[in-house]
């Protein structure tokens, strides 16, 4: 038996960006500045460092950083290839979290096989996605600001992400990501929950900033 599918309007789909996401945060935890960073070594690594030769690309009306430490790979669906490093592992929960939120319904199967860890979460996500239908980009999106890493280990960071909504807020959310076969993966919870993103007063004053338009 069929289910209908509800569609999303255009001017519905910004509102919906990071909607369902992980528990939101409103603050970046500290952390000292490392100035010769190994990848591979956790008391090296520097959770400020700036991602190199930035750049942008547009997803669904979304406009993306990619840089040196990723994406290096992107077939305009799936966004993969990204530096096993805190800004990598930023950059891809940044990727990650915007493309399954915005994705088309032809888009999003593949955004969720190979973008998302694989688990409950992603199961249950995929199982509500279906009930919606998106078709078209966003007509008047947030833009990102920047970034802070939470916390840092080779196998698992959690990124708090900041943006402007289109009506000036600030907001922010936290996201995890996973290394997982050579590349980082978002985590999400075993129940998602769809809630609204919570409003900051500002950006704090250790946000990796994105000089994005």
């Amino acid at each position: 038996m069929s289910h209908p599918h509800r569609h999303i309007p255009r001017r519905a789909v910004a509102g919906a960006l990071w909607l369902v996401v992980l528990t939101t945060a409103s603050a970046c935890s500290a952390a000292h500045h490392q100035t010769q960073p190994a990848r591979h070594n956790l008391a090296a690594a520097d959770l400020h460092e700036v991602p190199t030769h930035l750049r942008e690309t547009v997803f669904q009306g979304i406009t993306l950083p990619i840089a040196d430490q990723g994406p290096h790979h992107d077939d305009g669906t799936v966004a993969a290839g990204f530096e096993h490093s805190p800004a990598g592992a930023a950059l891809a929960a940044i990727q990650a979290s915007v493309r399954m939120s915005v994705a088309t319904d032809i888009q999003f199967p593949a955004v969720g096989q190979r973008m998302l860890a694989p688990g409950p979460g992603r199961d249950a996500w995929a199982v509500a996605r279906a009930q919606v239908s998106i078709t078209a980009p966003a007509d008047t999106p947030p833009l990102l600001l920047g970034y802070c890493v939470r916390s840092y280990t080779p196998a698992r960071a959690e990124i708090a992400i900041y943006a402007r909504q289109p009506d000036n807020s600030l907001t922010c959310n936290s996201e995890t990501v996973l290394w997982q076969s050579r590349d980082w993966k978002l985590l999400l919870p075993d129940q998602l929950r769809t809630q609204a993103i919570t409003s900051v007063p500002t950006t704090p004053a250790d946000m990796v900033v994105l000089a994005l338009h």
